[in-house]
């Protein structure tokens, strides 16, 4: 009936008449909770909100964080979901047994030691070696247990309370921020690369197409990847949208975005972003941009209806379809694996700032808070090394070396 205790370690070294008023006060209070259980049932009043009762596993507070109504888990995107979603599982599979009760700080710095470690691999020869650390792996793996362990404190659970206090000064090493960038280069090259795709029947044209039109826009724009593309979730009656996104419900799934073709009379495009929370809204004259504009031209007239970017069917692209397609292209334009479609971003930042627009002015054009955040996307810091030197070289040549007589 739900008692936390299941299993009751004895002192090795405790006398039968110890033991005897041990196994007495536990039975008592074991007698005591199904008296109460009883008790509540008995007047129906059964008010459990999760299917999970907790019973002190890490398993069970992860499933009542996924299960209880009031749960962070619940208000969070669905594209967020999946990710705590996999942080749950490597928690669940590897230490979901752990009694909280019984964890200590020292044990869960040694979890992100073990969740830090590359994936084993044994080759052809039989030698196990590992592949690069997964720090990004376990540092979220290590946030969740926070996140969850605070939840289930708020639940009046003691043992959850304590080791979360504990666990509240501890730092755990993140990866670091991403020094990649998808340049200009980059960006023709990819667009070179799908036309050729589409010429040789590797890739269709629509297709072909789609995936130059995203890649370029968020190039272009400095847009993030979901502002372009938009998102697919489950199909919720309660849901909320921004003001002014278009919405397309399919079934059981729902999608919404804003760089839809009815958005854009005159080549003008006024949207509000994610990185804003949709509350600050930019607008993009879209005929002003070179490697965007052409190939919004070529898409027939029947077809400037809904999304701009379209998958399957006709429909908004879903992520993994375009991050899928994206990487195959990539490789095809010999685009290094490490630079990924979000880079675009920071690639478009990097050519503003290198061509002299003030950086307060591309934080706008981000929906930046602040020139700081702007900062942490602009790459090339070796060309700005090399500048500066220089210019102290040409100072020098030209003025008073300060030598003596």
């Amino acid at each position: 009936m739900g008692f936390p205790d299941t299993c009751v370690p004895l002192p090795p070294d405790a006398t039968d008449d110890e033991l005897a008023e041990l196994c007495r006060d536990w039975t008592a209070r074991l007698k005591e909770h199904i008296a109460a259980e009883q008790q509540r049932l008995s007047n129906g009043d059964d008010e459990r909100l999760t299917k999970t009762r907790y019973d002190g596993t890490m398993k069970s507070a992860c499933q009542i964080y996924q299960e209880h109504p009031l749960s962070s888990f619940h208000e969070v995107s669905h594209k967020t979901r999946r990710g705590y979603l996999a942080d749950l599982k490597v928690i669940i599979g590897s230490v979901g047994a752990r009694r909280i009760k019984n964890v200590t700080v020292l044990d869960v710095k040694n979890w992100y030691r073990q969740w830090r470690k590359g994936v084993e691999y044994i080759d052809d020869d039989g030698e196990r070696w590992f592949g690069p650390e997964r720090v990004a792996r376990a540092h979220n793996a290590v946030a969740m247990v926070r996140t969850v362990l605070r939840f289930t404190a708020a639940l009046r659970h003691a043992d959850c309370k304590l080791l979360a206090d504990e666990l509240a000064k501890i730092q755990f090493e993140r990866e670091g921020a991403r020094d990649q960038e998808l340049s200009y280069r980059h960006a023709v090259d990819f667009l070179r690369g799908a036309s050729e795709m589409s010429a040789k029947g590797l890739i269709a044209p629509d297709r072909a197409l789609a995936m130059s039109i995203g890649v370029a826009a968020q190039f272009e724009l400095m847009l993030r990847q979901g502002d372009i593309i938009g998102k697919w979730e489950p199909r919720r009656a309660d849901a909320k949208f921004p003001a002014g996104v278009s919405v397309l419900h399919l079934e059981q799934e729902t999608w919404s975005g804003f760089f839809t073709w009815e958005k854009i009379p005159g080549w003008r495009w006024r949207t509000r972003t994610s990185k804003s929370k949709y509350r600050a809204a930019v607008e993009f004259d879209l005929a002003n941009y070179d490697l965007l504009f052409p190939l919004l031209e070529q898409v027939p007239m029947d077809q400037r209806t809904g999304a701009i970017v379209k998958g399957e069917h006709g429909l908004p692209i879903r992520y993994r379809t375009y991050a899928k397609t994206f990487r195959k292209i990539a490789r095809y334009a010999k685009i290094p694996d490490e630079v990924w479609s979000m880079d675009a971003r920071a690639g478009g930042a990097t050519e503003a700032e290198e061509a002299g627009v003030d950086i307060q002015v591309i934080q706008q054009g981000m929906t930046h808070t602040n020139t700081q955040t702007t900062a942490r996307y602009i790459r090339k810091r070796t060309k700005k090394i090399a500048t500066i030197a220089e210019a102290r070289k040409q100072a020098r040549a030209g003025g008073d070396d300060g030598g003596t007589a």
